[in-house]
């Protein structure tokens, strides 16, 4: 989608400026999608009209590919996901919270795909692709796929991107379930959410009961505090490592979370429940079983879906494809090498690199969205924390490759490109640690009082803004690579938009932590969404936030109040002539943010 609308963009611009050269070597471009309209994860299960369809058709489209959740808000700040040619205040007209409901932010991307022209006309709807493989003679993709009614075709191509999204596959890791093989329970990916809260009835199945999210990151977080409003008598959470976004979270509305922390699940006891469930964890932070267990949502996240795509066409697969590098590849002498200092250079010292770091295979057969053993082929991945306006950039940065309008780097140019990138995420923490056993093993060794696990101390402070900073230089380095409309800085720097969106990336982390600062009143009821809205402001307008209608938990999927259930079964609204919320907000935790 956001391919096209690249594309639509660029040929205005070229029509405006007369540039008839340009406008011929703009592609032809042909979409396979295999829902029946646009949106891909972002469309709730519930509200897909084609799924009554796809649940009676004999050659279903739809496989397991995910859907959000109808409740879904949003994680991350709003301000992260606003686009340069059509911002929020073209769309909303006024000012919105920080935090918005899924449905307003997919109405919001299809505004600005659909304001000009239907980029959708080229799209294969109901089409699922088969296989992509390459014809090296023809030097040609060679696209099976299979419409709605099973027709097969064959298709030629000279180019081909890869747009399948990392949502593609529900991932739950097949130890875990094995070791939960005798729960009597209710067991779901986080993707389907919906099959307890409702789907195809009204039935609310979270609540009064007790509940385990496996993962700490977004999707628990999101999850938890859904099934706090949904009345859910008590949620635990495991926390391995102790990185996810719930897991530094200040408080729990009625304290009804509970984190298990470095824990992993260990099994079902044999208790004849088949609902107490038995933990492994560190020694020195013992984690006792949780009985009456009646639903496991597991948040662990997802696989790219690429079975369809030849081998040699793949810089990634699941649970393959690891590569090694040494440093004496990236041009550095391991024993001399050195790491800056940072948030836990005190207690970590220098630890001497792995003689091999491991790498996914597409870091090094792939070079930004290019394939490198062969550029025809791209992919339009997310890997930063902004992963909207991460696409919109990739993009552009694939019609600049497609055109010319940006050469097409040798191999060579592409791998040595590649290893300086990698010598430079040696020097931040979250990165290497993924790269560089021996530095992972050494921060598996810290005191777990170090206060770099306390979210509010200055050092994890820094060590989160350190990681921040390190995604938007990437960021702007593909920006400027993509010539894209607006700019970050670069590798090296980040220009004024680019701090200030760095500023937000932090204050988002930093709501979240700081509702431990909030009085025991105040954590009955707050969430991180209902904290200072002063704090966001457009990046691209400057148009500031504005609080929500009401607490969090009190309103609705649309973002409204709800007060009551009237006679009609219609929800009661409490709102002032001009519209404006009678319910009161608190917006407390700004001053302590900026001194952070």
């Amino acid at each position: 989608m956001f391919f096209l609308n690249a594309l639509a963009t660029k040929r205005k611009q070229l029509e405006k400026a007369g540039d008839i050269e340009a406008l011929t070597n703009l592609p032809i471009v042909t979409v396979f999608e295999k829902s029946s309209s646009p949106g891909g994860v972002w469309r709730s299960d519930r509200n897909r009209e084609d799924k009554k369809d796809e649940q009676n058709d004999q050659n279903n489209t739809s496989d397991s590919s995910p859907n959000m959740y109808e409740g879904l808000w949003i994680n991350g700040h709003k301000d992260a996901m606003e686009f340069f040619d059509y911002t929020f205040e073209d769309h909303f007209k006024t000012p919105q919270p920080v935090y918005l409901p899924r449905k307003q932010i997919l109405e919001y991307m299809m505004a600005r795909v659909t304001r000009h022209e239907d980029i959708f006309q080229d799209v294969l709807f109901n089409t699922k692709v088969e296989s992509v493989t390459y014809d090296d003679d023809l030097e040609q993709f060679v696209i099976v796929s299979r419409d709605k009614e099973g027709v097969i075709s064959n298709r030629h191509f000279d180019k081909c991107i890869w747009a399948s999204g990392a949502e593609g596959v529900q991932s739950m890791p097949e130890e875990v379930v094995k070791r939960l093989a005798e729960f009597k329970g209710q067991m779901v990916h986080s993707a389907a959410m919906d099959t307890l809260i409702g789907g195809s009835d009204s039935n609310n199945a979270v609540e009064g009961k007790r509940i385990l999210l496996i993962g700490d990151s977004y999707s628990a977080e999101d999850l938890a505090l859904q099934c706090i409003k949904l009345g859910a008598e008590k949620i635990y959470f495991t926390s391995r490592r102790l990185q996810g976004s719930a897991s530094y979270m200040g408080s729990w509305p009625d304290d009804k979370v509970e984190m298990l922390l470095f824990a992993e699940v260990a099994g079902v006891k044999d208790d004849g429940t088949g609902k107490t469930i038995m933990f492994t964890s560190d020694e020195r932070l013992p984690v006792p079983d949780v009985d009456d267990v009646s639903i496991i949502i597991f948040c662990t996240g997802y696989y790219h879906s690429m079975g369809f795509v030849e081998d040699k066409l793949q810089p990634w697969k699941k649970n393959e494809g690891v590569s090694t590098w040494r440093m004496e590849d990236l041009g550095e002498n391991a024993t001399e090498w050195r790491m800056k200092e940072n948030a836990l250079t005190s207690i970590l010292g220098h630890i001497e690199p792995s003689e091999k770091l491991n790498y996914q295979q597409k870091v090094v057969d792939e070079y930004r969205t290019l394939l490198i053993s062969n550029p025809n082929m791209m992919y339009m991945d997310r890997t930063t924390q902004n992963p909207l306006l991460e696409l919109d950039v990739m993009a552009w940065l694939c019609l600049a490759y497609i055109t010319g309008e940006r050469p097409v780097p040798s191999k060579e140019e592409m791998l040595e490109t590649n290893k300086r990138e990698v010598l430079e995420s040696m020097q931040y923490i979250d990165t290497r640690s993924e790269i560089d056993e021996a530095y992972r093993d050494a921060m598996s060794l810290m005191p777990i009082e170090h206060s770099v696990f306390d979210a509010n101390s200055d050092e994890s402070v820094d060590l989160a803004r350190d990681t921040f900073s390190y995604q938007l230089k990437v960021l702007a380095s593909n920006m400027n690579e993509a010539n894209y409309p607006i700019r970050f800085g670069d590798i090296n720097e980040l220009n004024t938009m680019g701090t200030e969106l760095l500023r937000m990336m932090s204050a988002n982390d930093q709501v979240r932590v700081l509702l431990e600062e909030c009085d025991d009143n105040t954590k009955k009821w707050k969430t991180f969404r209902d904290s200072d809205p002063s704090l966001f402001r457009s990046y691209i307008t400057g148009v500031g936030s504005v609080p929500l209608k009401g607490k969090w938990l009190e309103i609705d999927d649309e973002g409204n109040p709800i007060l009551g259930i009237d006679d009609e079964g219609i929800p009661a609204l409490e709102i002032d002539a001009e519209g404006v919320s009678l319910l009161e907000t608190d917006v407390t935790v700004s001053s302590l943010i900026s001194a952070s």
